[in-house]
C-alpha cells in the first residue's frame, strides 16, 4: 500500500548471526515503491544496502530515516533482540522542514 503524503519504509529480519542481521527492506512514496536488503553490523551498528529493486533509487531522506530505524534497532537488540517487522511513516523534508537527525 502507497501512502498518500510523505514516506513509508518497513523492514523485517531474514536472519541474524554474531556477526549481523539482515532485513529485508520496503521503502514508498506516493510515486513509487522499493525493495532491497540491509546487513546491520553487530560489532558497530553499521548499516549497507544493497541494490534497491525499483525505479531508480528511492529518495535520500526516506533512505536516512530507514538507516535511522536501522541503528536503532540494532541499540536495542542487546536487551530485546533484532525486532521481527518495524514499519514506519515519516512525513517529505519539504514538508516538515528536513531530515532525521544524524546519530
Amino acid at each position: 500500500m502507497q501512502p498518500e503524503t510523505g514516506g513509508r519504509f518497513s523492514f523485517q529480519l531474514a536472519e541474524h548471526d554474531a556477526l549481523a542481521a539482515r532485513f529485508q527492506l520496503v521503502l514508498a512514496t506516493p510515486e513509487a515503491r522499493w525493495s532491497g536488503v540491509a546487513r546491520v553490523s553487530v560489532a558497530d551498528g553499521s548499516v549497507d544496502f544493497d541494490a534497491w529493486d525499483g525505479p531508480g533509487s528511492p529518495p535520500a531522506w526516506l533512505v536516512q530515516y530507514s538507516r535511522a530505524g536501522l541503528r536503532s534497532a540494532w541499540r536495542q537488540h542487546g536487551e530485546s533482540g533484532w525486532p521481527r517487522r518495524v514499519t514506519r511513516w515519516r512525513d517529505a523534508p519539504e514538508r516538515s522542514g528536513g531530515g532525521p537527525e544524524e546519530g
